[in-house]
């Protein structure tokens, strides 16, 4: 589908699918690809990809050798015509994506997809960077990155419901800190106040800057997380709440380790079974949280689903603070920007 609404029916029941295009083809537009081929009942369909460098055959490469995003190992993937991204599923059905290399505002389909994905990276340090996406069909423009002067950061499972359409048009979907950052302290506030945070964060690097020699130590650097947390979350200030950020030369998973202070005392085994229950089926973190017994290294949580694995042999109280230590797959933080599009696609018609 290359840019216009179209209906199936499912379950019985009538669906409008919208357009989509993505600009900027980092993993992180890989993760996203894969997340949205993968669900068959998407309400949108990704009709195009512009990159300002790569070519055609660069991201068919891509998705063809990538070694950390592997779902596309299992499809056909070919280029058609020159510019024809065409995937097909083990199942045969077939996506057929136009590609396009350039700068995004000279791409041949702007203003085509009702809904754009701006994952260069480059835009995210002004909303009004991406206004000029906001032509022809394009509604909304969803920010892979923290923007903090778009009309809305929303995050899924905590406040992604407060979507205003025609109002809320560029919008940042949080980030991979952001994410499990904000929703795991408002879900550990809701069941116990809490009176300070602090979190250590690990943080990996893109293949390319590190082949390219960028990161070749450890550095301390700025995490949006300590500015956005205070911004979403009523209970955290400047004052209690405390990223400390390391950027590592390597490109697995992340690590967050979380400490939380209560206001109302509990038990290790309380705050366990709070996060269990929260994590399970129908409760607060259902999909967005993990949990694993122990720890078994980062490896295994590279193409986690999840904004967090939480190990549970490492969550510990200590007085009335909760240790709470995580792996996450940064770069897959592209599902909850899928979801968030699923969410927006709904009232896109």
């Amino acid at each position: 589908m290359l840019g216009s609404l179209f209906l199936y029916t499912h379950k019985g029941v009538v669906m409008t699918v919208i357009s989509a295009g993505i600009n900027g083809f980092g993993r992180f537009a890989l993760n996203l690809l894969w997340c949205w081929l993968r669900d068959t009942d998407a309400l949108y369909s990704i009709g195009y990809i512009n990159d300002e460098s790569l070519t055609p055959s660069d991201i068919v490469r891509i998705i063809k050798t990538d070694t950390l995003v592997r779902g596309f190992q299992k499809c056909k993937v070919a280029l058609l015509a020159g510019n024809i991204l065409a995937i097909q599923e083990p199942t045969g059905r077939t996506e057929h994506i136009v590609l396009t290399t350039g700068p995004a505002e000279q791409a041949a389909w702007l203003g085509r997809p009702d809904l754009f994905f701006e994952c260069s990276g480059k835009r995210s340090l002004s909303a009004d960077l991406c206004r000029s996406f906001l032509t022809g069909r394009t509604k909304v423009v969803i920010v892979s990155a923290t923007c903090y002067d778009a009309d809305a950061t929303l995050i899924m499972g905590f406040n992604h419901e407060s979507y205003k359409p025609g109002v809320h048009k560029v919008i940042s979907y949080g980030s991979c800190t952001v994410n499990p950052g904000v929703t795991l302290a408002h879900f550990l506030n809701e069941a116990f106040g809490v009176e300070e945070c602090s979190v250590h964060v690990i943080h990996n690097v893109q293949k390319h800057r590190l082949d390219s020699g960028e990161f070749h130590t450890l550095q301390r650097k700025f995490c949006t997380l300590e500015r956005m947390a205070p911004e979403l979350l009523s209970f955290l200030t400047p004052g209690n709440f405390i990223v400390k950020y390391t950027v590592v030369p390597w490109e697995g998973a992340s690590i967050m380790d979380f400490a939380f202070r209560f206001k109302n005392s509990t038990t290790r085994a309380k705050s366990i079974d709070a996060l269990k229950r929260s994590i399970g089926e129908g409760g607060a973190l259902e999909g967005l949280f993990g949990m694993v017994p122990k720890d078994t290294g980062p490896e295994v949580h590279v193409g986690s689903p999840y904004s967090a694995v939480i190990v549970e042999s490492e969550v510990k109280l200590v007085g009335n603070t909760l240790h709470v230590f995580c792996y996450f797959y940064n770069e897959g933080s592209g599902i909850r920007m899928h979801e968030l599009a699923s969410h927006i696609a709904r009232t896109i018609v």
